[in-house]
């Protein structure tokens, strides 16, 4: 892999913003939502409610359909348990154990567009809200895993949300006859489900913030800029996200086309619906990113020949590339936090040996031109930047400007020039996993956000057999509660002047233009 992933009407509001009557037994673990009572349980000081449905199960007439409200149900549902999960082929094992951040795997079951709630309590006062939604490249994941629990968050006075929706062929596939961007429509599914239901969990619908990582940094900069979801959330977090990351129309037809052909079958709801989701999941990997030409005269391959299941322009959910959409407005009034990790790129580069194979200039340069249009220059840039780094290691640090830190930049521009406020981070701790080779790569900087660096602690833990610094986890976790309180992170706003941005490391610091002379050299690119 080369480059990876390019990686919510005004009565609802209203009733929202209301307090609900509230149902509770006498322990306080009942709650009321709109569709019925849920019996979540108390762990500690917190109470949990895991798998309470946002929408209808999306099976039968409602499979490839936009997402429908949960009918009713009688008495008290138990939210005490993880549900099923939407399907996903769970990857491969590699160097570093992800059964934290993607669990054991699909877990089969139709009632699955559902939402995991903590909160200190379901009485005032009425408190922030953050919502997060899981990465894994629109293809696998689940927010129903020990990395993502938010005990850690409630505990500091925030409601924390997460959420499944829709991926893959089911959730971001264009079939003809069925609604664009099913997996985006779901989560505005549920961020409209927390505005007419999070009152009554001790949250407080007016002060939201939605998070995400990877794809679902990806996900957070789509509903920015989506005039379906203005007035659902007050603030976003986009880690390691990309406001690029989208595909038009023209792409989608390509991938339909071709899964169509592959299948021998008509790009309909009617003949994807033979399937059952297990056969679709085998279907899913008939179709690789090689066997589609994406790139045209106006887009580029948002997944550089990787993967390609991102979000689709379709002039309603997404009316373009949402940094277009930034640029010109959009998401102006929310305050925005953004960033990447240092090393990103190490997370797909070193499990394929071809870091330790680069031992050329002239194969760095090979490897470089799908990047850059002046792959020498880059390079001598590169170079003089990172004296000590390898050739192979070069490399990473261009995909990871490429992938990561370039787009992060352009979005914390783009909306820097808008009212809202803007702060931008980077992550440079270095994970001890498989001897250090991973560095702070895509991914490492979840369990500190969550502040669970026990859980994945270990040889084969996503931090090394030596964990990593308690005080850094604390101190990014209470940024992210003080932006989801305030809008404000705890240090200086980001000017596109001086990019402003907060270095995270065993000793942090606020950076100005960090990185200068290299995101010059990636000028009037892509």
């Amino acid at each position: 892999m080369k480059e990876l992933l390019t990686l919510f009407s005004f009565l609802g509001l209203l009733l929202a913003r209301t307090p609900p009557a509230r149902a509770q037994s006498d322990d306080g673990l009942v709650a009321t939502t709109e569709a019925g009572q849920v019996r979540g349980q108390r762990v500690g000081e917190v109470l949990v409610f895991k798998g309470i449905p946002y929408a209808a199960p999306p099976v039968g007439a409602l499979r490839f359909a936009a997402p429908a409200p949960h009918q009713p149900w009688p008495g008290v549902r138990d939210a005490t348990h993880s549900g099923p999960t939407a399907p996903y082929n769970r990857p491969p094992a590699g160097d570093i154990d992800d059964q934290p951040v993607f669990g054991p795997g699909w877990v089969k079951g139709d009632e699955y567009l559902t939402t995991n709630v903590w909160t200190p309590a379901l009485t005032s006062p009425a408190r922030p809200v953050l919502v997060y939604i899981h990465g894994g490249a629109f293809v696998v994941g689940t927010s129903d895993v020990p990395l993502f629990d938010g005990t850690a968050f409630a505990q500091k006075g925030v409601v924390l949300v997460s959420l499944n929706y829709r991926l893959g062929l089911e959730g971001f596939l264009k079939i003809q006859g069925v609604p664009s961007n099913l997996g985006i429509r779901d989560q505005l599914a549920a961020l409209r489900w927390v505005q007419a239901n999070i009152a009554r969990f001790g949250g407080d619908p007016a002060n939201v913030t939605i998070c995400g990582e990877s794809a679902g940094g990806m996900s957070v900069a789509t509903l920015l800029g989506s005039p379906a979801a203005q007035g659902l959330f007050r603030r976003a977090i986009l880690m390691s996200g990309s406001g690029q990351a989208v595909l038009s129309g023209e792409q989608a037809d390509r991938i339909a086309a071709k899964y169509a052909k592959v299948l021998k079958i008509k790009n309909t709801a009617e003949a994807y619906r033979r399937f059952t989701p297990e056969q679709l999941l085998a279907a899913q990997q008939k179709v690789t990113p090689k066997m589609v030409k994406l790139d045209t005269k106006d887009y580029a391959d948002p997944g550089s020949g990787t993967v390609f299941y991102f979000p689709v322009i379709d002039g309603d959910i997404v009316p373009a590339v949402p940094l277009t959409s930034v640029q010109q407005g959009a998401g102006s009034a929310v305050d925005v936090l953004v960033g990447y990790n240092s090393d990103e790129a190490n997370y797909f580069l070193v499990p394929t040996g071809l870091l330790k194979k680069i031992k050329s200039n002239f194969v760095l340069a090979l490897a470089t031109k799908r990047l850059h249009p002046a792959p020498a220059a880059l390079i001598t840039v590169y170079k003089q930047a990172y004296p000590t780094k390898g050739l192979g290691e070069l490399l990473s640090a261009m995909v990871t400007a490429f992938q990561f830190q370039v787009p992060s930049v352009h979005l914390a521009d783009a909306h820097a020039r808008q009212p809202g406020r803007t702060y931008m981070y980077e992550f440079g701790w270095p994970s001890s996993v498989a001897g250090g080779t991973y560095g702070a790569y895509h991914g490492v900087e979840l369990p500190f956000v969550f502040n669970h660096l026990p859980l994945v602690t270990g040889p084969r833990g996503m931090l090394g057999a030596g964990g990593g610094p308690a005080a850094l986890a604390d101190k990014m976790q209470d940024a992210w509660v003080e932006f989801a309180k305030t809008g404000s992170p705890g240090w200086a706003p980001y000017t596109p002047t001086e990019r402003q941005t907060m270095l995270f490391n065993t000793s942090s610091q606020l950076q100005t233009n960090p990185h200068a002379k290299e995101l010059r050299a990636w000028e009037g690119v892509r």
